[in-house]
């Protein structure tokens, strides 16, 4: 499968934490065919590519999930109440469509909604989860769970646009966090199959990085890598309105994480990631984070300690219902990411 219509596919399915199955079968379909692959029991995968003997072991690590929300309450009258599941800025939220996905697979439209601004007072209501709501047109309670087949702790999914503009080479959808991370797993993998090569590459996806990094816990204890790096769909600060110069902007090159409040990269690792990128004439972008974090919290302090750093595609309104990245952004990611597997050493 060609890389955007990868990209259109992952990020249209759903998959928010706990419920990541879809991105997994995804994963399979194109990697299992090249290589063996193997599951936990939280559900994340590995596709091993073997090197030679006593060579060193690199993790390449995406999370398949993204944030979304469960069904938390159904209300008398037909409504239903959220579950966040991951960080969403509430302002972004209302009047977005959604689908609210039943055990047996159906999806069924929705509709966030909160009281009307016409019936509010002027103390009245901040906004914020509790007091959203979602509208899939149901009657009553009775109807939701009879007709609709909705339970407590079903999935409910953004629903979204996928487009492409080939000016600039921009591409609009949901969930970049982390899909686009998955993605450049999948192709690094299809470019080692079948490859000779000094080290042994895992191309994996994690579970429930949303959620507090929970798969990437137990990754840490199974895999003994020697190298990891994190692959993320980062969020971009080159928009109007913030403070400080922007360290990660679309269309400027792959995210290099050097700091966040998680985990610091050793110095050796960095410049030797930068003098990968420079020597292949790949454009990055040093990023210092005072805030979030990723499946590296997790991994760095692994057995003996894994040195380990944070990769990624800057991608604008992350956490939202649509977010944009460039696709010579992400190709740069894939292209630093193969010469980065393939040249390092212990």
């Amino acid at each position: 499968m060609e890389r955007l219509e990868l990209i259109e596919k992952l990020t249209k399915a759903s998959g928010i934490s706990g419920y990541e199955s879809p991105i997994r079968e995804i994963m399979i379909e194109e990697l299992g065919k090249l290589t063996d692959y193997e599951t936990d029991k939280m559900g994340s995968i590995h596709f091993l590519f073997k090197g030679k003997e006593n060579a060193p072991k690199i993790l390449c690590l995406a999370h398949q999930d993204e944030v979304g929300f469960i069904v938390a309450d159904i209300l008398h009258d037909g409504f239903l109440k959220m579950q966040a599941i991951g960080g969403w800025d509430v302002n972004t939220l209302l009047s977005s469509p959604l689908e609210v996905i039943n055990k047996k697979g159906e999806k069924f439209p929705g509709i966030i909604g909160s009281i009307p601004v016409h019936f509010l007072k002027d103390t009245q209501q901040k906004l914020n989860i509790e007091s959203l709501f979602v509208d899939i047109g149901a009657i009553d309670r009775e109807d939701v769970m009879k007709n609709f087949g909705i339970q407590l702790g079903d999935q409910i999914v953004p629903v979204t646009n996928y487009h492409y503009s080939s000016k600039n080479k921009r591409i609009f959808s949901k969930a970049f966090d982390d899909r686009i991370g998955i993605t450049s797993v999948i192709e690094l993998g299809k470019r080692l199959a079948n490859r000779e090569m000094n080290n042994s590459v895992y191309c994996s996806g994690s579970v429930q990085e949303e959620v507090g990094t929970r798969g990437a816990r137990v990754i840490a204890n199974y895999i003994q890598a020697d190298l990891a790096i994190i692959l993320e769909g980062a969020p971009a600060d080159d928009i109007p309105g913030l403070p400080g110069n922007s360290q990660t902007a679309v269309g400027k090159g792959v995210h290099i994480r050097l700091f966040d409040p998680t985990m610091i990269v050793k110095s050796s690792l960095k410049n030797f990631i930068v003098e990968t990128a420079e020597k292949n004439s790949i454009p990055y972008q040093l990023t210092v984070r005072r805030r979030g974090g990723t499946d590296g919290m997790q991994i760095h302090t692994a057995n003996y300690g894994i040195p380990t750093i944070v990769m990624g595609v800057p991608v604008r309104y992350a956490h939202s219902h649509n977010g944009m990245i460039s696709l010579d952004d992400f190709d740069n990611l894939v292209n630093l990411l193969e010469q980065v597997v393939l040249n390092y050493k212990a």
